[in-house]
């Protein structure tokens, strides 16, 4: 059937249904916007049209929703084999955008990519220069969240000088707090800083309320690790206070983690313990945060340690490797592989915490993660002095405690650098 066997009303309803249904995924109502869809479906019937292409997308957008990921990419798929054939290239770009997001959060990082840089031929032969500025944020931010962080920045500064040209302040805003993200994991704290306050200047000009909390979130971990506890709390708390909408909670989740890690730093640990077991009632009930779920187990773990509980921290970590492993976040795993280390240290299982440790600090050295290096170094010059089988062992430990000490001089980590036995 084609087109013309259908009637102009029943186009007009369809695209109704579909509207409405938008509104009530929004809402969180998925068995009532599946209904809408359905119905729309049902008025065009056997013919092919670009509000059926669009409804197939709107379903699989509900099927992620609900965790339902296979379903979720047929319709998607459905909807682009359709698509590409009846929509505009324009249309079509924004199709594999959001799948591509939708990829990315539920951990099809391969997926992710390789929708977005359709999407990006797409836009490259439009001309669309903001869907290519956000095309490469999010690039940009997939290189940052599996540790390829030079390649992060190379992205990102790509999407920067697209979004300028255009304008995209909403975008530009977000490239500043992913390029920040990036420095701070390379060690740039004073970059990325400067990064982050930009991107809270552009969303206060573009009202997003959402990013902000994050950005004052990152603000707080950079004033943490710098042992600055007064304006790292308060960026915390007004990251908090900014997350007054629906369908916030991963932020909320986010916010607690590093509420949690702020109060392990300073030894309350009783308090670093509700922060994170918050942290994982949202995280693990979230469709696609394994990522997210390996780092709260990670602290999970480091926080058991410190309470001398060790059989419940290699649990705890031993679920971070596998969560991490799946997610491929290398920065989790390699700080989950660190912990490890910590673990098979207290426990005199020298050979084995060598290995772990060593493993991690591969991983940060390849990574430039500059920080979690340091911290690998002052954990291998802890075990060689609480070793202590010689001469070997209290050179090896010095020279540990010594790059230890570099690191953390020339990022300004003073809590890290209290942790080490005076020069």
């Amino acid at each position: 059937m084609r087109f013309g066997q259908v009637s102009e009303e029943h186009i007009k309803i369809a695209e109704l249904s579909r509207r409405i249904g938008q509104i009530l995924v929004e809402r969180g109502d998925y068995e009532q916007a599946m209904h809408q869809f359905q119905l729309g479906l049902q008025y065009l019937a056997g013919i092919e049209h670009n509000e059926v292409a669009r409804i197939y997308n709107e379903i699989g957008r509900v099927y992620w929703h609900q965790g339902r990921l296979k379903e979720a990419q047929e319709w998607t798929e459905k909807a682009f084999d359709l698509g590409e054939r009846l929509l505009d290239p324009d249309e079509v770009a924004r199709f594999l955008y959001f799948a591509g997001t939708r990829y990315r959060r539920q951990g099809a990082n391969d997926l992710a990519e390789r929708h977005w840089f359709h999407s990006l031929e797409i836009c490259e032969e439009t001309g669309d220069l903001a869907m290519q500025g956000r095309l490469y944020q999010n690039l940009g931010w997939l290189s940052a969240e599996v540790g390829q962080y030079r390649q992060a920045l190379e992205r990102l500064e790509k999407g920067r000088h697209l979004s300028e040209l255009c304008g995209d302040i909403s975008n530009l805003s977000v490239l500043h707090e992913t390029l920040g993200e990036a420095d701070y994991a390379l060690g740039e704290w004073d970059r990325a800083i400067e990064h982050l306050q930009q991107s809270l200047n552009l969303g206060e000009q573009a009202g997003l309320r959402k990013a902000k909390s994050r950005v004052f979130c990152l603000l707080g971990d950079i004033y943490r690790n710098q042992g600055r506890w007064t304006e790292a709390d308060e960026c915390y708390q007004r990251a908090l206070s900014g997350i007054t909408t629906a369908g916030v909670s991963q932020t909320v989740a986010v916010v607690n983690v590093s509420l949690g890690e702020m109060n392990m730093d300073r030894k309350r640990y009783d308090q670093a313990q509700e922060f994170f077991d918050k942290a994982w009632t949202i995280t693990s009930e979230g469709v696609g945060f394994a990522k997210r779920m390996a780092k709260v187990k990670a602290l999970l773990g480091e926080l058991a340690v410190h309470t001398g509980k060790l059989d419940e921290a290699e649990a705890h970590v031993t679920e971070a490797v596998r969560l991490a492993k799946e997610a491929d976040g290398r920065l989790e795993l390699a700080t989950a592989t660190m912990i490890n280390g910590t673990i098979a240290a207290k426990r005199d299982k020298w050979e084995q915490a060598l290995e772990y440790f060593g493993n991690a600090k591969d991983m940060f050295e390849e990574m430039e993660v500059k920080h979690q290096l340091g911290r690998v170094h002052l954990g291998l010059g802890t075990l060689y002095q609480n070793r202590n089988g010689g001469d070997q062992d209290r050179d090896d430990a010095k020279m540990h405690f010594d790059r230890a000490w570099t690191i953390f001089s020339e990022l300004g980590a003073r809590p890290d650098l209290e942790k080490l036995p005076e020069r």
